[in-house]
Formats: structure tokens, sequence, C-alpha cells
């Protein structure tokens, strides 16, 4: 808490580049760079090659305001966004952004891009959810930087700024050691919603919603997000818990490949029936897999479909999705879902319908890198026969880590008084 007031007075400080973010594109071969600047200012970037040869790129750039009865009128400063193309897998680059005519540059970042599909080097995947802007969130961070991951998956939840959008900020200066250095690929929670009262309420439009998430990151989209009607919430908080709405496209749901993984991003909070825009182009993109170059599948997103937790249990978006799309799951042979939203940690057995099946997705509930908002103790007892692991009273990151083409370990780290302690391990095959 006391972390997260300190860095929303600090804002965005007036002349400096800052919030420094990378993404990877549909390959290694594109990558997305993101940054804030108070004022207005140009948006370039210089990145130099194993060869020194420096390449200049010019981006996109825009702003967004946001108004609640709650916390007032807020302008952001100026989203800056770049596209590096054309480059190498597992390549290392050097590279810089700012304002090349006021000479107001970012500090000097390298980052390595990934393998190519198929490429059989091993990937170790960073996996984080529901993290906030907290001493604790910070240790999370600074875990997985440790860890050696190369690509961060985070399960929706991000900032916690719930409609005050400074906190925003706040999160962005945060993982701006990690996120400047490695790929960090986000996906929507009900945190990144921020409905307010004079959007009106159920059936009425969703334009609006997301709009923070949706302007500061840009992710390997399919296309521009589509917004329609609410379709379903039982409250008017800024984050509401049960909610659904058409919400398409944009960074709700999308995909990337890198090594032997293909990563799919879904959202439980759009539509997912079998005649909604997600349920089909999921399908499609399952169905384009190339298993014999990325024979990992994997899932990240929200909402948990398998959860023996009492927090968020039985949601009826949760309850909608699970319904319509688990048999897509088990037919295209997902292997591994991160999902977040309960705070606390719980890994699957292999399971589908309820019963443990060998065929089936390990889900793993990974929503505990140290929200303000505390943990999710109290599970039901016993423990249901597809449940292998579960924790609700520490905070921690995950590591995915593909060896080759049928050897993955999956290890949860918990942070105990600030150190990183090994606490789940489990080796994958298929």
């Amino acid at each position: 808490m006391v972390l997260c007031a300190v860095l929303a007075v600090l804002g965005v400080a007036t002349n400096t580049v800052e919030q420094m973010h990378l993404s990877q594109g549909t390959t290694p071969t594109e990558m997305f760079v993101m940054w804030v600047t108070a004022q207005d200012a140009n948006t370039d970037c210089e990145i130099t090659d194993s060869t020194g040869t420096i390449v200049k790129v010019s981006g996109a750039k825009e702003s967004y305001s946001f108004a609640t009865k709650a916390y007032g009128d807020y302008t952001s400063g100026t989203l800056h966004n770049a596209l590096f193309t054309q480059l190498k897998p597992n390549a290392k680059y050097t590279y810089k952004c700012g304002d090349s005519k006021a000479k107001i540059w970012s500090n000097d970042f390298s980052f390595t891009t990934l393998p190519a599909a198929g490429d059989p080097t091993p990937v170790i995947w960073g996996v984080v959810g529901d993290m906030g802007v907290t001493p604790d969130s910070l240790t999370t961070m600074q875990h997985t930087q440790q860890s050696g991951a190369q690509g961060i998956l985070h399960a929706g939840d991000l900032s916690y700024a719930n409609c005050n959008q400074p906190i925003w900020d706040s999160f962005g200066q945060l993982v701006e050691p990690l996120a400047a250095t490695v790929p960090w690929m986000v996906g929507p929670g009900n945190h990144e919603i921020e409905w307010t009262a004079d959007m009106g309420g159920v059936g009425d439009s969703a334009d609006g919603l997301f709009k923070s998430f949706e302007a500061r990151y840009k992710m390997p989209v399919v296309k521009p997000a589509e917004f329609g009607v609410i379709t379903m919430k039982t409250n008017n908080d800024c984050t509401p818990s049960v909610f659904q709405a058409e919400y398409d496209y944009g960074n709700a749901f999308y995909s990337f490949e890198a090594g032997l993984t293909h990563v799919t991003y879904l959202n439980c909070y759009s539509t997912s029936d079998t005649n909604s825009a997600q349920y089909k182009w999921a399908e499609q993109d399952f169905k384009n897999i190339d298993r014999s170059k990325t024979p990992w599948l994997v899932v990240v997103q929200h909402c948990p479909w398998y959860n023996s937790n009492t927090a968020h249990v039985n949601e009826a978006q949760t309850v909608a999705q699970k319904a319509s799309m688990e048999s897509l799951f088990y037919k295209h042979g997902v292997n591994v879902a991160f999902q977040g939203h309960v705070h606390a940690y719980e890994r699957t057995y292999p399971v589908y319908k309820q019963k443990r099946d060998e065929k089936g997705t390990m889900y793993i509930n990974i929503g505990d890198a140290g929200n303000a908002e505390g943990h999710a103790t109290t599970y039901t007892d016993p423990a249901p026969e597809w449940s292998a692991f579960r924790n609700g009273t520490q905070y921690g990151h995950g590591t995915f880590t593909v060896f080759n083409s049928t050897a993955a370990v999956w290890e949860w780290n918990r942070n105990v008084d600030g150190v990183k302690v090994s606490a789940d391990t489990v080796h994958i095959t298929i």
C-alpha cells in the first residue's frame, strides 16, 4: 500500500520517457514497444543490432481522458508505441525511445528476441496474475526477473487502478525494469473493465469499457477492438467481478508463437457462446496450429474454470465460458491453461469435465502476484479429486520452462519475507 501511494503521487515526470513496455508480435520477428511522456512529443526509437547498425523507427501516439465522480477528470500523458519489424529470432538488440528533435530519450535498454516457431531452443516463460502496485508486487516482479524469464504471461488484473487512473502510471513505473527487457504479454481481468455509472446498465453500450487497458497496451491483435452491448452485470462497481460484454478482438483475445509454444489469450468477460466472435476465432486459431512446429498449446485468461477456493467460485461468466469452450480445449489438446482472479495458487491434474483425464488440460490458478486486496485463504475440504496443489497464504509467481517437444517443467515460487522459495514443481510430458 505504501509503495502504491508513493508512486501514484509521482505521476508522469515532465521531460521524461518512462513506463517502457515490450510485447511480442505474432512471431519473434516483431516487437512492440510502448512508453509515456507527460507532454506531447515525437515518437522515435533507435534500435541497434549486434553489428551496431542503427535503425530509426517511427510509431504512433494517442492519449485518453477518463472521468469519474469519485476521482474527477483525468487525461493521460501521451501514450507512444512503435513496432520493430524484420528482427532476427533469438538475437539481442539495444534500443532507446523518445523525441529525437527535443533530444529527450529513455534509458538504453536491451532485449533478446525469442526463438522462431519450431526452434527447439528451450524457453522460460514467467507467469503472473493479479499484480497491483504494492511492495509484494515489486518483490514478485524482481523474483520473476531473477528466474530468467524470457517472456511474461500475465493472466489479467494488472494495475488495480480501479478507475483511479494515475495508478496505471504507477504500475508502468513499477514493472519497467523487467517489461522494458522482455516481452510482457497481457490480457484483461475484471480490474481492467473500469465501468463508471454514466455508462449505463445491462444491455447498454460497452463502448468506453477497458479504455485504459486498450490505450496503454499493444498486443498482436487480430484487428482493433470491437464493442457491442453489456450482456451481464450484477453491480455498479468500477471493476465488477461478475460481468460479460461484447468485447471482441483488440487485447481481448489474440495469439502468438515462439519456440515450441503457441500461446492463446482468451477473455472470460467477452461473450463466449458457440455463436460468439471469441468462440469462432478460438476454434479457428486452434485448428490453424501446426503441432509439429509448436506442440505446446498454452491458454492464458483471467477466470479460473477449476477452482476449489471459496473466492469467485461459479461466477456466471466463468460457468458460461467453461460450458461452451471446455470441449474445444479437449478436442484440440490444450496442454496448460494459466488463469487468475482468485488471489491464491492452485494447480490441477489434467482434467476434463470435473474428472481427472490424462488427455485433459492442466489448469493453474496464479492470481497471487501481490495485489493489495490480500489472500484468498479458504478452500473446500476435502479437495476435489482434480486438485493437485493449493496455497492461499503466499504471494508468488511461476515459471513454465519448455525444454523440448515432449517435456516441460512448471514451478511455482512463493514469496517468503522477500525470498523466492520453490514450493511446487511438476514435470509435464506430452
